[in-house]
């Protein structure tokens, strides 16, 4: 099974949609969030995610969506709580820390043995991941053509009983 630690507001600001929403409305870019982790996560990948200071609704740790999160108490940062999961984690090898902070976390994380990468690369996989989803290969296409159209609305205007 592979575990990913995740600086949450690291990868948060990462994503500009993200980004952008947090400034109206951070717990909103939160859930959001961490609906789109949920979305990637599967039996094989547990995931969770690392927040600074404590969440308006839900302090200390808590699961969402099958994904763990947890909220540092203040003034503990979450590349502290990060550094302190590595240290209590017996499975390293299948351990990796996401983050862009790559002097303090990444390089510590890998002189434990754990991989890293960085926010943009995982987003990148988060977003890939759910294009796959969304459509899987051998769907109807999301558009009809013109034709398609007047093809579709003549067989369903007609009426099988004047015809007869």
């Amino acid at each position: 099974m592979e575990k990913f630690l995740i600086d949450g507001y690291n990868l948060l600001y990462k994503d500009g949609v993200l980004k952008n929403l947090a400034e109206r409305s951070l717990e909103e870019a939160r859930e959001q969030l961490l609906a789109s982790l949920a979305a990637y996560r599967t039996a094989q990948i547990e995931i969770v995610v690392v927040f600074d200071g404590r969440g308006a609704s839900a302090p200390g740790s808590v699961s969402r969506r099958g994904v763990q999160v947890r909220f540092g108490p203040f003034p503990k940062t979450a590349d502290q709580m990060i550094l302190e999961l590595i240290d209590r984690e017996p499975r390293r090898t299948s351990l990796t820390v996401v983050t862009s902070d790559r002097k303090d976390i990444g390089r510590v994380a890998r002189a434990e043995g754990v991989r890293w990468i960085s926010s943009e690369s995982f987003l990148s996989r988060v977003k890939r991941r759910g294009k796959d989803t969304r459509r899987p290969s051998g769907e109807k296409p999301g558009h009809t053509s013109e034709k398609e159209m007047e093809y579709w609305l003549k067989r369903i205007a007609s009426d099988p009983e004047e015809k007869g």
